[in-house]
């Protein structure tokens, strides 16, 4: 609230103390006082609600023309609205961010692989009790329980790593300012984790291709039905695997790029922060609905072994979707 109040002090500094301007002052640090309240009782973080409460009021310029100052207003509109979008933060914050961002893509990454072998357990026991080593109901119901027990873990650790993490929530959507001397030491950390960036993800790829193999070999030459369970569930370790390669080391490029403000975390137009946002709205929609899609499929036919193409398919309409919003917003 202190930088609204500097903002409208600044506004009317170099114009007389006159009854209309200290009216006008006064009406218009009321209504943004109680849009900024409004705000933050939303939930808003403070520059959140700072920047939409200077954005949203075009009263302001009508204000102006009133005393004949609606080109200084324009003007420091704009330099505030630049001020709120930018933080400069040391090279100690810098680097406690990148550990802490190390950190929390940690834990997304095993909440998701949590996710993706909860069907592990309930797998191996229904094929061990149809083998008729323990009792197949006493199977599938620790099975059930497993499941269920594995995917509330999961739950548990993106709210936790949430929370901690919250901190740095607006950091991907403001201009992040570092001195030189910080910036050349993260550059060249980030020259250093690109080395074996590539490798990762390269290796992340193909336990995700290969992860098909185990059920085709053994399919094929073994006929009995916990075997066959089995090579389905292999499917599940191998894509566990390079998920993990492909969360930990995305996230961690993009801690980099936020502070180096380089990719999608670039300088954007207009038009490019308008089709960051359609991609964002349409990427939570789609993937939803490729969730919900994979696990009904899934469990309406039980091909677990073969229903995984989805995801693969999936990625590649989003990735081509994605690539024609972007290049639009290139375009004049």
């Amino acid at each position: 609230m202190e930088t609204i109040i500097s903002y409208i002090d600044n506004l009317f500094s170099s114009y007389p103390d006159t009854p209309q301007a200290r009216k006008a002052k006064e009406e218009l640090l009321g209504i943004m006082e109680d849009k900024y309240n409004e705000l933050k009782a939303e939930g808003k973080s403070e520059h959140e609600a700072i920047g939409i409460v200077i954005s949203e009021f075009g009263s302001m310029d009508e204000i102006a023309s009133e005393l004949g100052s609606d080109k200084k207003i324009t003007i420091e509109k704009k330099e505030m609205e630049e001020h709120i979008n930018q933080k400069n933060i040391t090279s100690s914050e810098a680097l406690e961010y990148l550990k802490r961002q190390t950190n929390f893509s940690f834990k997304i990454a095993i909440g998701v692989v949590l996710c993706i072998l909860s069907p592990v357990i309930p797998g191996i026991l229904d094929a061990i009790g149809k083998s008729g080593i323990i009792l197949e109901a006493f199977a599938d119901a620790v099975g059930g329980a497993s499941l269920f027990l594995m995917v509330a873990v999961a739950v548990g650790i993106f709210i936790t790593a949430g929370i901690s993490n919250s901190r740095y929530e607006n950091y991907d959507k403001i201009e992040i300012k570092l001195d030189f001397s910080t910036r050349d030491q993260i550059s060249k950390q980030y020259e250093a984790f690109n080395q074996w960036f590539g490798i990762k993800i390269a290796t992340g790829v193909i336990l995700c291709i290969l992860s098909v193999l185990p059920p085709i070999f053994l399919d094929a030459f073994f006929k009995a039905y916990w075997i066959n369970q089995l090579s389905g569930i292999s499917i599940f370790i191998f894509v566990a695997a390079g998920v993990f390669l492909f969360i930990t080391e995305g996230m961690r490029k993009d801690a980099f790029e936020v502070l180096l403000g380089k990719g999608d975390y670039a300088p954007k137009t207009q038009k490019q922060k308008k089709a960051k946002k359609i991609i964002d709205l349409f990427s939570s929609v789609y993937w939803s609905l490729v969730t919900v899609v994979y696990l009904l499929w899934s469990i309406i036919t039980m091909k677990w072994g073969f229903t995984w193409i989805i995801w693969p398919i999936s990625g590649i309409i989003f990735s081509a979707i994605s690539t024609i919003i972007s290049n639009l917003s290139h375009t004049d």
